[in-house]
């Protein structure tokens, strides 16, 4: 009763919340009942490793796949001054992190309203909430009954993405796409034998290798590692309690807690690994 007279009213009041992230104060905007998911910490590994690795991340942060805004937070809660670009397919998702950027004045940053892949159109992406960061484009990754709802996205591929991309150099990038980071990999080839940023990436677990959708995931995953192996990067897991560990490899698992990596240059890479 009590979760229930709490939607209703999320959902038809708008309202601002006080949170700190780093010592650091921000507006959390709840909006037409979305925002909620804000008023807690969020994957609080990602803000441990963003405060010890910034100082080498010389260049701009893109992340792809905003979501709620946030890594958006964290990484303004770590420097403010970064110039963030930002992708997110999400029309309900971009709604809330516009009022978000502007509910904390966010500059430098710019969130542009499209996924990338590698073509260009509008796809399909799979969701269990509006906002939940499980949603998905990538047909097969998952089971099609573990979604309620299906919306179509535009997505940029390489041949279009923005020239605001060409005009910065690039010190970090994140990607959080569910399953979509393969396709990632591949438009943005190009920028990150360019840049040659640190990487912080979420591969999911293949699980079992031996059936039809781990076949798919373990393809997906090794295509993607030739990616890394090629731009000459090393491997590190980066665990919940904020710890990181130097990979030779990534074998197969079903841990979902191990699913979150850093791909450094080899020869910078020991400075992320401890």
């Amino acid at each position: 009763m009590i979760r229930k007279l709490k939607k209703a009213v999320g959902s038809r009041f708008n309202f601002t919340l006080k949170k700190k992230i780093n010592g650091k104060a921000f507006r959390i905007p709840i909006v037409g009942g979305l925002g909620g998911a804000m008023r807690h910490d969020y994957e609080p590994w990602m803000l441990k490793t963003l405060r010890e690795i910034e100082l080498g991340c010389e260049g701009a942060f893109l992340d792809v796949g905003v979501n709620l805004g946030q890594t958006l937070l964290a990484a303004k809660s770590t420097r403010p001054d970064w110039d963030y670009i930002g992708f997110e397919p999400n029309p309900f998702c971009v709604f809330y992190v516009m009022k978000l950027i502007e509910a904390n004045d966010l500059e430098p940053c710019m969130v542009f309203p499209f996924g990338i892949s590698n073509s260009t159109g509008a796809m399909d992406l799979r969701l269990n909430n509006i906002t939940g960061g499980e949603g998905s484009i990538v047909a097969g990754f998952r089971g099609e009954d573990e979604y309620k709802r299906q919306i179509k996205v535009p997505i940029l591929g390489a041949d279009a993405l923005p020239e605001e991309l060409e005009r910065r150099r690039f010190g970090l990038v994140k990607v959080d796409v569910e399953g979509g980071e393969l396709e990632v990999f591949q438009s943005l080839q190009p920028l990150l034998e360019r840049d040659r940023p640190v990487i912080i990436t979420e591969l999911l677990p293949v699980y079992d290798p031996e059936t039809e959708r781990g076949r798919f995931r373990q393809s997906r995953q090794d295509q993607l590692l030739g990616i890394v192996e090629e731009l000459g990067y090393r491997i590190v897991r980066l665990h919940l309690d904020g710890s990181r560990e130097l990979l030779e490899g990534i074998a197969p698992h079903g841990e979902i807690r191990l699913s979150n990596y850093l791909f450094a240059r080899a020869e910078q890479v020991e400075q992320f690994a401890s």
